[in-house]
C-alpha cells in the first residue's frame, strides 16, 4: 500500500463516500428483514422489533429472532449514516457544501461493492438465506489484524474497517486546519445525544460541534461507535459505552458481525427460514414503483436535511416497511430504484 497525503480533497472526499457506504447497506438489511414471514404480520403489518427472550414468550418464532438480528443493525446504520454526514459537515459546511445522497450518490447494487472497498462476494437485494447471509457478513467482517496503519488516503481498500482506519487518520491530520468553531455545521441527532437523556446511546454524540477540542473529541468518539459496533469491529461485543444503556436490547450488545453469525447459526441449524416466495402478481408493478416512490423521497430528504436546507426528516424511512412486505407479498424482491424527475411526477 502506496503511502500517500491528506488532503481536504482527500478527506471530503473519503466522508461523502462513508455517507454512501452507510446508506448503501440499509436496503440491503431492510429487504432481507421484511422478507421473514414472521408469525402474525403481513403487509397491512409489518413485522417489529419484538423482544422474545423468553422460550415461552408466545411471539418467540425463528423468524422474529432473525428480524430483530437484521433490524436492529438497520437502525445502528441510521445512526452510522448521521454520524459519517455529521463528520462530513462539520468539516466542510462552514465552506458550503454537504453531503450527496442523490444522482450519482444514490445507492447501487448492479455492480458489486463500492468500487473503493474490495469486497469479492456477489452483491444483490433477497431474503434471508445463505447467500445472502454471506453477503452482510461479508460486509461487517472486522478489519483482519494482518492490516497495518492507514498510509494515507487509498483508492481500494482491503475492508470497511481500513477504510474508516484511514479517515480516523485524515481527521486526526487535517482536523486544525480544516474545523471552524464558528461555522454553521448543520448537525442532526436523531439517533444519539447525550444533552437527552431519553436517547438510546449516552456514551457519545452523533453531533459535533463546539471548539474544536471538544467537537475533535466528538467527532473520534463517533467513529470509534461505527467502527466497533459495525464494520472494525474486533470482537462480538460492543463496548458498554458505544451501545444502548437499556439492559432488554440484547441484540445491541453483539457487533453486526456478531448478528448476522447468530442468523447464520439459526439458518444451518434449523434449515430455511420461512419467507415470501417470488414468482410475481399483478400488484407487483404497483407495489414496486410505491416502494421506489417513498425510497427517493427519502433520499431527497436526506440530503436536503443534511444540507441545511429543512429539518430531517425520517417519515419516508418509517414508511418503507409497509411499501417492502408489499412487493414481498406480491410475489417480488424489492428494488430500491430511485426515480428520477420525470418518473416523480408521474
Amino acid at each position: 500500500m502506496t503511502s500517500r497525503t491528506w488532503t481536504a480533497d482527500a478527506l471530503r472526499d473519503h466522508l461523502q463516500k462513508a455517507v454512501y457506504l452507510e446508506l448503501w447497506t440499509i436496503p440491503i438489511y431492510l429487504t432481507a428483514a421484511y422478507s421473514l414471514q414472521v408469525p402474525g404480520t403481513s403487509a397491512s403489518n409489518p413485522p417489529t422489533l419484538t423482544p422474545v427472550r423468553s422460550p415461552k414468550n408466545p411471539n418467540r418464532s425463528r423468524e422474529q429472532l432473525a428480524f430483530n438480528d437484521i433490524y436492529s443493525v438497520v437502525v445502528q446504520e441510521m445512526l452510522h449514516l448521521e454520524i459519517a454526514a455529521n463528520l462530513y459537515n462539520a468539516l466542510f459546511a462552514g465552506k458550503g457544501d454537504s453531503p450527496k445522497l442523490t444522482g450519482a450518490w444514490a445507492p447501487r447494487y448492479d455492480q458489486g461493492f463500492p468500487p473503493w472497498i474490495g469486497g469479492k462476494v456477489p452483491v444483490q437485494l433477497g431474503p434471508v438465506n445463505e447467500a445472502q447471509l454471506r453477503l452482510m457478513t461479508a460486509i461487517e467482517t472486522p478489519e483482519p489484524k494482518a492490516d497495518g496503519p492507514a498510509k494515507g488516503p487509498q483508492d481500494v481498500y482491503d475492508s470497511i474497517g481500513q477504510f474508516y482506519k484511514a479517515i480516523e487518520q485524515g481527521v486526526d491530520q487535517l482536523w486544525s486546519s480544516l474545523y471552524d468553531p464558528n461555522a454553521d455545521h448543520r448537525q442532526k441527532s436523531e439517533f444519539a445525544d447525550p444533552k437527552y437523556p431519553g436517547d438510546d446511546y449516552t456514551g457519545f454524540s452523533a453531533t459535533i460541534g463546539g471548539d474544536s477540542q471538544t467537537a475533535r473529541a466528538q467527532a473520534d468518539k463517533a467513529i470509534k461507535a461505527i467502527v466497533d459496533q459495525g464494520e472494525g469491529s474486533v470482537g462480538p461485543f460492543i463496548e458498554p459505552d458505544l451501545r444502548p444503556e437499556d439492559g432488554s436490547d440484547v441484540q445491541d450488545r453483539f457487533s453486526h458481525f456478531g448478528r448476522f453469525r447468530m442468523t447464520q447459526v439459526m439458518l444451518n441449524r434449523g434449515g430455511a427460514f420461512k419467507t415470501y416466495p417470488t414468482g410475481g402478481s399483478a400488484d407487483l408493478d404497483a407495489a414496486q414503483k410505491a416502494l421506489n416512490a417513498t425510497y427517493t423521497a427519502l433520499l431527497d430528504a436526506l440530503e436536503k436535511g443534511f444540507a441545511g436546507s429543512a429539518d430531517l426528516d425520517l417519515g419516508p424511512m418509517w414508511d418503507l416497511p409497509g411499501k417492502i412486505v408489499a412487493v414481498w407479498a406480491a410475489g417480488g424482491v424489492p428494488a430500491f430504484q430511485p426515480l428520477d424527475s420525470s418518473d416523480a411526477t408521474r
